[in-house]
């Protein structure tokens, strides 16, 4: 290979490196990481990014099949009770809303299930009462949202 190709080369190897690097992080936004940050509690923000990207992936309009609203997929009768609950708004359409509604319902879980993340995130997608009856229904879901978080952390590590 002469010269003049092994430097295409590394240049085209180079941008592939920089077009997937920039594919990554648009796919892993940080929006609303500030409203995130400020209602995560104990909770690592980022761990809250990778529920909203396995809820919504960031689209605060969603709604699921089963009645879910936003970007972390609240189900309306939860979100009033969580707003009952709390003394918040339940407009699950403003993004503020949904998240800080959202992560009070993973502080409820949390306290629940004494911590354990397989049956706060199983619970927070298919509900406490289908957890009971079925001891698998979530577990993908899990899965995804470890992934996602390990993702989060790689992506935006100067972050916390």
């Amino acid at each position: 290979m002469d010269k003049n190709n092994l430097i295409l080369a590394k240049a085209v190897l180079l941008f592939l490196i920089v077009l997937g690097i920039v594919s990554l992080y648009s796919g892993f936004p940080i929006k609303y990481y500030s409203v995130v940050k400020e209602n995560a509690d104990f909770f690592d923000p980022l761990f809250i990014m990778a529920v909203i990207k396995a809820e919504s992936n960031f689209n605060h309009l969603a709604v699921s099949k089963a009645g879910a609203v936003g970007l972390m997929q609240i189900m309306p009768q939860t979100a009033e009770w969580l707003s009952n609950k709390y003394n918040l708004s339940n407009d699950l359409l403003n993004p503020v809303v949904n998240i800080t509604l959202g992560i009070q319902y993973l502080k409820y879980l949390h306290d629940l299930y004494d911590g354990d993340m397989n049956l706060v995130l199983r619970a927070y997608n298919a509900g406490p009462r289908r957890i009971k009856e079925d001891p698998k229904v979530g577990e993908t879901y899990v899965r995804k949202v470890k992934v996602y978080h390990f993702v989060y952390k790689v992506l935006y590590f100067w972050l916390r």
